[in-house]
């Protein structure tokens, strides 16, 4: 197991030779052993909570597996970035940062040093990793990522610096088999971790007699995905009889859910933190996962449609591969055509109908998709 080194803000290096292990950021233990020590690090976190707060990406890529290695006896922490050239890339700990450690792995890191701590932290003998769940390469313009990582505007901190990083690293992880081909064609060693949900975290909605229908996600970050429900949704609302609730409602953005949708009315609950979102899916019964067809969706894992299951929600997709995936396994109706997604939308009415489903999908969700069966693939995964 590597040495820990503590560092302080305006201090020297000090050796922390002699712990017998690095303290865990989420449990407060010591955790010695063989196994190698792994730090999850991003910058996707709250900080403006206190304590600070993963947010989506840092909680699902980083924390739960994070949780879960612990599980199967690692020592593993997960936090926000600190740099230190002579050092590289740590995980901030109080007014310091712990560094050190066997494994790092890193996460949406676009600052033009990251390459550059990368080789630093190589050269100390410590592996560095990257994880991956989304598609830059593609994003839509309307995505607000698309500018805020565009190398002409953000020279200095951007998607090409992140794309160098990912190509720097020694291993790279990927959440879903799009994303395995595209990098197993550029990087020297790409692994497979698919997303899974902490299932006890959602408390099962009560389907009533008239469902409403529901989407989750902040519309900011969508690539003409709601627009695909404004050509069956509006009219089948007028002819159900039922409401549509939009939870991760943004008010700045005049191009909110109802508009892209060609709805007259949506009820709505405002964006959330990641704590938050079993209450935000307590609003709606059926859930609605529209994509449109184009390789920054198929590069997405199937989590909102887990996140609905493990809540007991029903729901309709798009079918990308991923959730082909989750549909051969039984979780999940797939909808190409307006009139598929009709179909299955007047299906759900039927509130027998709707309480089966959920009950059976949340079994298979806590069985095959759930966090506590992922501490071996995230092992195998940080071990090779």
């Amino acid at each position: 197991m590597a040495m820990g080194i503590t560092m302080r803000r305006g201090d020297s290096m000090s050796d922390a030779r002699g712990r017998p292990g690095l303290v865990s950021v989420n449990t407060g233990r010591v955790m010695p052993g063989d196994l190698p020590s792994v730090a999850f690090i991003s910058g996707d976190w709250n900080t403006t909570a206190s304590p600070p707060e993963a947010n989506g990406c840092a909680y699902y890529r980083q924390v739960l597996p994070c949780r879960a290695l612990q599980g199967v006896g690692f020592d593993a922490v997960a936090g926000l970035p600190r740099p230190h050239d002579p050092a590289g890339i740590g995980l901030a700990k109080d007014d310091g940062a712990l560094f050190g450690f066997d494994v790092s792995v890193y996460k949406l890191m676009m600052h033009q040093s990251v390459p550059h701590l990368f080789n630093v932290m190589q050269a100390l003998g410590q592996a560095v990793a990257v994880d991956i769940d989304d598609f830059h390469f593609d994003m839509h313009a309307e995505n607000i990522a698309h500018a805020a990582t565009n190398p002409h505007t953000n020279p200095t901190n951007n998607r090409m610096w992140y794309e160098i990083g990912i190509r720097a690293a020694d291993f790279v992880t990927v959440s879903t088999g799009f994303l395995a081909d595209f990098y197993g064609r550029r990087c020297r060693d790409v692994r497979l971790v698919r997303n899974a949900v902490e299932t006890d975290r959602f408390t099962p909605v009560t389907q009533p007699e008239v469902p409403t229908f529901g989407w989750l996600g902040g519309t900011l970050w969508r690539s003409g995905d709601i627009e695909l429900l404004g050509e069956w949704l509006p009219e089948f609302v007028e002819d159900a009889g039922v409401g549509v609730h939009h939870a991760g409602h943004i008010p700045n953005d005049p191009r909110h859910f109802a508009v892209r949708a060609g709805l007259k009315r949506v009820q709505t609950s405002g964006m959330g933190t990641i704590s938050t979102v079993p209450d935000m899916l307590s609003r709606f019964h059926v859930g609605l996962v529209p994509l449109a067809r184009n390789p920054f969706n198929e590069a997405k894992s199937y989590l909102k449609g887990l996140e609905y299951a493990a809540a007991g929600i029903p729901f309709i997709a798009t079918p990308t591969e991923e959730y082909r995936i989750l549909y051969a396994a039984g979780v999940g109706r797939l909808a190409e055509t307006p009139d598929e997604w009709r179909d299955h939308a007047t299906e759900l009415l039927d509130p027998s109908v709707r309480a089966a489903e959920a009950e059976r999908q949340r079994v298979i969700v806590r069985e095959q998709f759930d966090m506590s069966g992922m501490g071996e693939p995230w092992a195998t995964a940080i071990t090779g």
